[in-house]
This record gives structure tokens, sequence and C-alpha cells, in this order.
């Protein structure tokens, strides 16, 4: 994914932003300031939600951008060069420019990311309980509470052991150190890979079946990118080996 413009850098790392974050960004402050926020404090004038939920989508993807900084920083330190993050649709990616050394640096590069979301999730949960004890905005707890949510959510997602997530990195970390072959272990993570991605693709289906369009579409559409993500790392990992003589984990 080649970002359409860039931001600058952090920490040394190249910051990019492809077009379609624009479409998850505006669903997210619609989301949030035309339901969930007047949802659950009604009676405020509608300028008052749009800030609130453009604020919290701002600070979303910062939590995002904070998950795919602690994988560039980390790679950098295991001696693996980082090409740059993008931010785009369904999240974000720090693009490496060759692998990890070793199942090692693997797992603490890969393991990283969901980490850094869950602290995110913790800190988020402890802003929304301190504001809610001194009768702060119920705006603002409630904007934190959705972030802490959502921080949550996305450590969660992302170890479920299956390629390209930060899971299936991990299963990848363990099985190239249990078989001492890198590319068995990615082909067995992108196996994975495609097997959820088709899961959720089955499931994003039956929903949109069902009438719920826009969240069936959406988990048939993240369901269908692991399938060909998966799939591409499969047939990347076996490029590679080629190249550089089969069998050398």
């Amino acid at each position: 994914m080649r970002p359409t413009f860039v931001l600058g850098r952090i920490a040394g790392v190249r910051i990019g932003v492809h077009w379609s974050v624009l479409l998850i960004f505006a669903v997210i402050a619609l989301g949030l300031a035309e339901g969930r926020l007047p949802e659950a404090h009604p009676g405020r004038a509608w300028p008052v939600y749009w800030a609130v939920g453009l604020l919290t989508a701002v600070v979303f993807f910062a939590s995002l951008l904070a998950h795919e900084l602690a994988h560039a920083i980390l790679a950098r330190r295991n001696g693996v060069e980082v090409d740059d993050i993008v931010l785009w649709l369904l999240g974000g990616a720090a693009r490496l420019k060759a692998e990890a050394p070793n199942p090692a640096a693997e797992l603490r590069i890969a393991g990283v990311g969901p980490l850094v979301s869950l602290v995110l999730g913790g800190l988020f949960t402890l802003a929304a309980w301190l504001l809610d004890t001194t009768s702060a905005p119920g705006l603002a707890v409630e904007a934190l509470a959705w972030l802490a949510a959502i921080n949550i959510l996305l450590a969660v997602f992302n170890i479920v052991p299956a390629a390209p997530l930060d899971g299936g990195r991990l299963l990848r970390a363990f099985l190239w150190w249990r078989t001492g072959d890198r590319l068995r272990a990615t082909a067995g993570a992108s196996a994975a890979g495609r097997a959820f991605g088709w899961f959720l693709t089955v499931v994003g289906l039956f929903l949109f079946v069902r009438g719920d369009i826009l969240g069936g579409l959406w988990l048939a559409m993240i369901g269908w990118f692991l399938v060909a993500a998966a799939t591409a790392e499969g047939q990347q990992a076996q490029l590679r080996a080629v190249l550089a003589g089969y069998g050398t984990p």
C-alpha cells in the first residue's frame, strides 16, 4: 500500500497516509457524532457532538500510529530496516525492508504492537474512570471509554494467530523456533491467515444476507483482504527462498 501523501517523520520513520483513511475517519466521526454520543448523552448542540467525534477520531488514529511505531522502532533495534509506516482504510502497516533475523526478534517485533494497544486501552480506561469520578462532562468520559474499548479490541484482534496480523507473526516465530525452517513457518502462518480470512468473509456475507448490510460488507472486506494478504505473503516467502537458495532458514 503506497502512501498518497507523507506527513513527515517520527523517530526517524517516515509516516505516510493513503487517501482511504479519509473514508474510515469519516465513518468513525459520523458514527460517534450522530450515533453513540447523542444516544448516550442527549440534549447537546450538534456542533459539540461533531467536535468531540472528530477529536476522538484523531486520537484513535494517533493510537493506531503508536501501535505501528512500536513495531518500527523495535524492528530497527533488532537490525531490521524500516521503509515507512502507512495508515490506510483497514488500519496501518509498518513496512519492513527485510525479515527478522531470528524467531526471538520476530516475536519481539510482532508482540510489541498489540502490547502498546493494550496499554493504551488501559490508560484510556483509567482516564475515563477518573473523569467519571470527578463528575467531568459525560461526552469526554464517553469518548475516552470508546477509545479504551477500540484499543483493547485492536489488541485482541491483532493477536489472532493468522497472517498478516501480528498474531500471525507470533505464530510464525513459534513455528520457526520449533522447526528451524522459516519457509515452513511462513507457510503455516499464511495457511492460518487464509482460513481466518475465509471465516470472516463467510460470516460477513451471512450478516449481509440477514440484513446487516454495512457490518456484513465491512467484515467480508476485512476477510477478503486477509485472504489476499496471507496468500501474497506465502508466495513472497517462497520466491525469497528460491532466490536465496531453497531450504535456507
